[in-house]
């Protein structure tokens, strides 16, 4: 025990086995707190999950909006033009998903005059209905990381170092490998440790790192799958309209000097004659 506690080489090894010890200790938690979360995906994975729903786990509803409105002009409810503006017919097969179904009959709404684009779907209040019943019915899984983990495993390379230097001092232990070294050299070991630790703690996921590998895969296949059905230019004409755009920029206006009307009736600029008499006139120091 004493070998773990007092000699240079033991007090190295010591921390750097609770760094250790920190990560195993940290991914048993994460694997234990995940256990319904894999078996959810594990469920997803084998069973049929609807297009719409795999679109919004993958890219939010964004892409359930894009993949919603390509089956709606797959099914002919919905036509399209080259920009992008949707537009109802009175034609095509009836939808049997509730957050579908909401979705033409809001854009059967449509004024006559006017069209429907894919960015209005997303944050207009009149397609509320739609988001909710995706959201709603779409699987509660959580698709990306927290960065929790990393964040404490970096933290915990910072510890585990400076409890490294802090028992060195403590049992004046001379410098691993290099007994005659001058004992300031234990710097450069908590260094060297913290360099090796923190390579391992940066493997932890960082924020919004997706954390489901296989689920990402089946929903962008059922995504593709779906959208496949219309021809690329009908795919690119909906996608036009998917992001707002922006608004023009203000006129130009160049800018403006003002002048003053001198009593002879000619113009001239108007200048601060007291600035330049306070210090003698132009010509002075």
């Amino acid at each position: 025990m004493d070998w773990w506690l007092t000699d240079s080489e033991g007090i190295v090894a010591s921390w750097l086995l609770i760094f250790a010890a920190c990560n195993a200790l940290r991914g048993a938690y994460c694997r234990f707190r995940d256990r319904d979360a894999r078996r959810t995906v594990q469920r997803l994975i084998a069973g049929q999950l609807h297009p719409v729903r795999a679109s919004f786990l993958l890219g939010g509803m964004a892409e359930a909006a894009e993949t919603a409105v390509c089956m709606l002009v797959d099914d002919g409810v919905v036509k399209t033009s080259y920009g992008g503006e949707l537009r109802p017919t009175r034609r095509g097969r009836e939808q049997t998903d509730p957050a579908l179904r909401a979705l033409v009959e809001e854009i059967h709404r449509t004024p006559a005059n006017t069209t429907t684009k894919l960015y209005e779907i997303v944050d207009q209040a009149r397609f509320t209905r739609f988001r909710q019943l995706v959201e709603v019915r779409s699987p509660k899984v959580r698709m990306t990381a927290s960065g929790k983990s990393q964040t404490l495993m970096l933290a915990t390379t910072i510890v585990t170092s400076i409890g490294m230097g802090i028992n060195a001092g403590m049992a004046e232990a001379p410098v691993p490998f290099f007994p005659d070294a001058d004992r300031t050299v234990w710097l450069y070991v908590c260094m060297g440790a913290w360099a090796v630790q923190w390579g391992p703690a940066c493997l932890w996921p960082s924020e919004k790192r997706r954390r489901w590998k296989a689920l990402d895969a089946f929903c962008r296949d059922k995504t593709d799958r779906a959208r496949a059905a219309l021809s690329e230019d009908t795919r690119q004409a909906i996608a036009r309209a998917k992001e707002r755009p922006k608004p023009p920029p203000p006129p130009y206006r160049p800018p403006t000097r003002s002048r003053s009307q001198s009593g002879s009736g000619s113009w001239a600029d108007s200048v601060d004659v007291d600035s330049c008499s306070s210090c003698g006139g132009c010509g002075g120091d």
